[in-house]
């Protein structure tokens, strides 16, 4: 079946076409304002429940606070650096030192004396060393002279005061244990007392000063003196 223009411009369900430009134009301007006048559906806002606006309240104060707490310039104060306390020695007072210097002049006569009496008689100390079980008995005694002498002089100064202190210690208890207590018995029959009674006492004091150091009046107090005052200096 052939479908002719005629038979559109006749069907009932054919649009009316306007006869002039005129017409047109009228008529596109009806449609057009009656498209833009035409009501916009609006899609409803879901009510919210009590729970979520809660929620939505509560971050919303945290957005807040956190935005003032960026904004808000550190006035927390910057922590102020301990103090450094110097405290001053028992020992390097005026009476503890003293005390101190008076033990270290003693201890150096008698190292003194010992330490010379074995350089200037080598061949009496070697054979002394000799009926020990020292090895190198000749070696030794010049060694235990020569160190003797080097730890009266440290005393007198108050120099290396406890390196000086433990050489006592040494020197006094390796005689004890190999010259003096040898054969196991320090005592002796029809004699007061026990052997190396001096050596026992020297040995405790050079312990005392292993521990202690020279006090107030050495060497050793000024070098330390000298180290806490740069350690401030750097401080400040």
């Amino acid at each position: 079946m052939t479908h002719t223009v005629h038979d559109e411009q006749t069907s009932p369900f054919a649009p009316a076409r306007p006869d002039t430009e005129e017409e047109s134009t009228v008529h596109e301007a009806i449609f057009r304002s009656a498209s833009v006048d035409a009501p916009t559906l609006v899609q409803p806002t879901p009510e919210l429940s009590a729970e979520e606006r809660k929620l939505a309240a509560e971050r919303a104060a945290r957005r807040e606070a956190r935005e003032a707490a960026l904004a808000a310039p550190d006035v927390r104060p910057a922590p102020a650096p301990e103090p450094i306390v110097i405290t001053r020695r028992t020992t390097d007072r005026f009476l503890g030192g003293f005390a101190l210097f008076v033990l270290r002049l003693v201890v150096a006569a008698i190292m003194a004396v010992r330490g010379l009496a074995i350089v200037t008689d080598p061949a009496a100390a070697t054979a002394q060393f000799a009926t020990t079980i020292i090895p190198e008995p000749a070696i030794m005694a010049m060694v235990t002279g020569v160190a003797a002498l080097a730890i009266a002089v440290a005393l007198v100064f108050g120099l290396l005061t406890r390196l000086a202190g433990l050489g006592v210690t040494l020197i006094t208890g390796g005689a004890l244990a190999f010259v003096m207590w040898g054969n196991w018995s320090p005592f002796v029959a029809g004699r007061p007392g026990f052997l190396g009674e001096l050596e026992l006492l020297l040995a405790a004091v050079g312990l005392v000063l292993l521990c202690v150091g020279g006090g107030g009046f050495s060497l050793d107090r000024s070098f330390r003196k000298s180290r806490e005052r740069e350690r401030v200096s750097e401080i400040d």
